[in-house]
């Protein structure tokens, strides 16, 4: 809320009657209790809106067949995502966190199908044992914070785009992470994703697109630019 400035000289006269007779001391003590409150009572609306994320982040994995094992790993890392993103500066328009699935757990022939687009289902014909990251993340079960999904550097090439996401002390996203992307948004209906993190065959860089209206992951030339294309990248991982 902001006050216009007839509502702020109400303001000040009302706390001046009430602040009169008090030292400066105990006005300063006063309002920095105030202070916490109003925080606290921010944090806790904050706090709540990340939990209503959380749960519905793993209601659609749910829904979507992913294996109660890895449901409850991502469960029991609730109180740890909510707080750490709940302190967090996220950037505008970014996605708090993301659940993301190692492929070593479930590959990326069962990944994809996660992946939808007004009914159509994801695929890829990539070989998974050609695929490798440049970018370390953990093998099990992880959120990943402060998601921006490409759209901030639509229109450069994988290989550009990497050295803008170093620059700004942010990480390039891996085909995991792209997927989770894919899983928890509607990007496809804007943009299609760079997974800058990985790499097919060595050189090649997989991303996310349609073909046919299908969620496709693709390989792209690491110099390849589109204005449709853009990397995706994010704060930290946990």
């Amino acid at each position: 809320m902001t006050l216009c400035k007839n509502q702020k000289e109400g303001l000040v006269a009302k706390l001046t009657a009430f602040f009169k007779g008090l030292s400066g001391d105990e006005i300063d003590d006063v309002v920095a209790e105030t202070r916490k409150l109003v925080n606290a009572e921010t944090l806790e609306e904050r706090k709540d809106k990340l939990t209503k994320l959380f749960e519905s982040q793993l209601e659609k994995l749910k829904s979507l067949g992913c294996p109660q094992a890895i449901l409850e790993a991502f469960q029991k890392k609730k109180d740890e995502v909510v707080n750490k993103a709940s302190e967090m500066a996220i950037g505008e328009g970014n996605i708090p966190f993301l659940p993301v699935i190692p492929r070593g757990y479930m590959g990326i022939y069962a990944l994809m199908p996660m992946v939808k687009h007004e009914g159509k289902i994801g695929y890829t014909h990539l070989d998974p044992n050609e695929l490798t990251d440049v970018v370390e993340t953990s093998k099990n079960p992880y959120y990943v914070f402060d998601v921006e999904d490409g759209k901030a550097i639509l229109g450069k090439s994988p290989r550009d785009a990497e050295k803008i996401i170093k620059g700004q002390k942010r990480s390039c996203l891996i085909v995991d992470e792209v997927i989770a992307v894919g899983v928890h948004s509607e990007v496809l209906s804007d943009h299609y994703v760079d997974a800058s993190g990985s790499r097919y065959k060595s050189d090649i860089v997989p991303g996310l697109c349609l073909l046919d209206g299908r969620p496709r992951l693709y390989g792209n030339d690491p110099g390849f630019s589109c204005g449709g294309w853009g990397s995706g990248s994010c704060g930290s991982r946990a």
